[in-house]
């Protein structure tokens, strides 16, 4: 059965601000990139057979970084993007709260239904990014498969992966940058094998917990 490592991307300065990213291109901070190298060397050893990657900056860079570690190149696909937030985007939660509470409450309370204003609904996002996933089946029915997206598609495609209803990824789900997850396929479905993995953001390379074991 094939393994599929996920990743979100290092951390942005819209993330460092509590900013929507969604679909708007910003690249990684100074501390996004020494995140997603330190998940690098803790991912070189792992022989990948394929390796894809969302096309945004933030999420492309990430990927780039580790592939200069790794040599295994990215593939880009656009069904990876980040939840379209619409006119949300580049604000603060703070200030949605505030200055547009009742839209706000009503899509934090089911925002697998419910698109933020000229935004994208969970339920589409998840439908695309499990389409994905689904793709890569007969490709990848053994080895490894490095992903390389964002905190709200990662969190639908757990939510799939789990039988979780979709509306529940803000409220059970927490994803740091540079977090890794691990997925298996199974012959009837997927089994969560690890989520929100940080350790390689605190813990020396030697202390690192191990990923090339069978699981």
């Amino acid at each position: 059965m094939g393994l599929f490592y996920l990743v979100r991307h290092g951390e942005s300065a819209w993330n460092a601000e509590n900013r929507l990213c969604g679909r708007s291109d910003i690249p990684l901070s100074e501390a996004g990139r020494r995140q997603a190298k330190r998940l690098a060397e803790r991912l070189k050893t792992i022989p990948f057979d394929g390796f894809y990657t969302s096309p945004l900056g933030r999420a492309f860079e990430t990927a780039r970084l580790i592939a200069e570690v790794g040599g295994l190149e990215p593939v880009p696909d656009q069904r990876l993007v980040e939840l379209d937030y619409g006119q949300w985007e580049g604000r603060t939660l703070s200030d949605i709260m505030e200055n547009d509470s009742q839209a706000f409450h009503a899509w934090d309370a089911k925002p697998a239904q419910l698109a933020p204003p000229g935004g994208e609904t969970g339920l589409a996002a998840q439908q695309r990014v499990v389409s994905f996933l689904d793709s890569l089946l007969p490709k990848h029915q053994q080895g490894r498969v490095l992903v390389t997206f964002h905190k709200t598609v990662c969190r639908l495609a757990i939510c799939h992966v789990l039988g979780m209803a979709p509306d529940e990824y803000r409220r059970r789900l927490v994803l740091n940058n540079t977090a890794l997850s691990i997925i298996r396929s199974r012959l009837h479905g997927w089994e969560l094998i690890t989520f929100n993995d940080t350790s390689h953001l605190s813990a020396s390379p030697a202390e690192h917990t191990s990923l090339a074991e069978e699981f």
